[in-house]
């Protein structure tokens, strides 16, 4: 059995939902459990802006003890890498690519989810002319610290 899946456009905004946000707005917009978080993508971009010069950023947009979520947007290539202690659930949003998961490449777009358990080497290429965006879901929460290069680039 594959170790990682990728997963339809329904299934993929429940899991965002359940592993990522656990909740949602209550009528009249009153948060149902604190820390939860309800995302317009469109603002976010608007908010966290990609500069013309900049190849990829990422913001972190909600966390807690559990879990961490995060919007990337990718103008070109992430490198090769693993997290040793973080599972990492990615939505594609917007746009397409190549992803490489554990030596299998996929094409990827928008709608689809991918599941990468911690350890498992992972790159992804834009094939767009637009940047990709994507929602990461880490869990637990990650802290930027547990990202290990496969090839790391010389200094």
């Amino acid at each position: 059995m594959a170790r990682y899946l990728l997963l339809s456009s329904r299934i993929s905004v429940w899991l965002l939902l359940v592993v990522g946000l656990r909740g949602a707005a209550a009528e009249g917009g009153t948060a149902v459990t604190p820390g939860v978080g309800v995302f317009d993508v469109d603002s976010l971009l608007m908010d966290h802006s990609l500069a013309p010069d900049q190849p990829m950023r990422t913001d972190q947009i909600s966390h807690d003890s559990l879990s961490s979520v995060h919007l990337t947007q990718i103008r070109g290539v992430v490198e090769s890498h693993r997290h040793l202690g973080h599972d990492e659930n990615i939505w594609v949003i917007r746009g397409a690519g190549r992803l490489v998961v554990d030596g299998v490449k996929y094409k990827v777009a928008a709608g689809q989810v991918i599941h990468i358990p911690k350890g498992i080497s992972h790159s992804f290429h834009n094939m767009g002319s637009k940047p990709a965006v994507v929602i990461s879901v880490f869990a637990p929460g990650f802290d930027g610290k547990d990202r290990i290069y496969d090839n790391p680039p010389p200094r």
